[in-house]
């Protein structure tokens, strides 16, 4: 379901300090576009830094709505298969959901403006006397939207899913050795019903996109990435903050015509006092295929390269990737 997908990208639940230093690393790929995973795939901007830094990609879509006016596309990463088309002026997108009790996942553009909503909706359960196997539920119905548009010279997008509220910005903005601004924000408050904190999170990034001779592009980027949570209950303890300063690299290179290597590095530094850790790694191909094209996230570089012959001749016992996404365009 949309609404449990875009809940996702941003569930970074802030334990103690000795877990915050890799939620944070591993989670700022998607810091980079709040409520990337909507409708979009984000599947070539993972290996890439994140889909905010990449504005003509279509992952921008679940952050930035109104992107939907420029695209006409269709993809499928084998959990679902989501078409975006123009009608008579009009954008249209469809997708079919993530969840077996979606009712409708759709998009809609005027050239300018977007929007995007989802529907959920999940029956009651009714016990008959006796039947201590039954676990009787009441009705269920969750939604979210999404509306972007230009704002002041700048991309704005807002995504709301019941629960937690998003705020994304993207400019161009000359700050020493970066031309653009990315700004994501999202709250969820608290609820008692669930026993749950509050939570909330506030990034703030400068980027550069470079592109290069032979096919290559990079991505040169610098964030800061604020992070804080509340806590339900008498013996409950107030998790600490985070202020992580995140250096993130990424580079696309084409192998051949048809072939695409990624490689992105993220290294986070947690000014508040959490434990830190080495940087990450994430590698991913592209495979052109004329009117088709397969990204791909790798499963294990390092066994990859480390022994590329099994890879090439197809004796390796491990999965190249570790996720795939098939797109058309016209």
């Amino acid at each position: 379901m949309a609404v449990r997908n875009l809940r996702d990208c941003h569930n970074y639940k802030n334990n103690n300090k000795g877990v915050n230093n890799m939620k944070n690393v591993k989670t700022l790929i998607i810091v980079a576009l709040m409520g990337a995973s909507l409708i979009a795939s984000t599947t070539r901007t993972q290996a890439l830094g994140g889909a905010g830094f990449w504005a003509e990609d279509y992952a921008n879509i679940g952050a930035f709505p109104a992107d939907v006016n420029n695209h006409s596309v269709a993809w499928t990463d084998g959990t679902d298969f989501t078409s975006i088309f123009n009608a008579n002026g009009t954008t249209w997108g469809f997708a079919g959901g993530t969840d077996a009790n979606d009712v409708v996942n759709m998009m809609w553009g005027n050239g300018s403006m977007g929007a995007a909503f989802g529907l959920n909706m999940l029956a009651a359960v009714e016990c008959e006397d006796g039947d201590d196997a039954c676990v009787a539920a009441d009705a269920e119905t969750n939604f979210n939207i999404g509306f972007g548009m230009p704002l002041a010279g700048m991309d704005f997008g807002f995504t709301y899913d019941g629960d937690m509220m998003g705020v994304n910005l993207r400019r161009a903005q000359n700050v020493w050795l970066w031309d653009n601004m990315l700004i994501n924000f999202d709250m969820t408050p608290e609820n008692t019903d669930d026993d749950t904190g509050s939570d909330m999170n506030f990034n703030t990034w400068f980027y550069s996109n470079t592109a290069y001779d032979g096919g290559t592009n990079g991505l040169f980027a610098l964030g800061f990435a604020y992070g804080a949570e509340g806590c339900l209950g008498d013996d409950c303890e107030t998790p600490d903050g985070t202020l992580n300063m995140v250096w993130n690299f990424a580079v696309e290179s084409a192998m051949t015509d048809w072939a695409t290597l990624r490689v992105n590095y993220m290294k986070a530094y947690d000014w508040m006092g959490g434990d830190n850790a080495p940087g990450m790694v994430n590698m991913g191909l592209g495979f052109n295929y004329g009117s088709f094209t397969l990204d791909m996230m790798l499963n294990s570089f390092d066994s990859m390269m480390n022994d590329p012959v099994k890879y090439v001749t197809g004796r390796n016992t491990a999965a190249l990737g570790s996720e795939w996404t098939i797109s058309y365009a016209w």
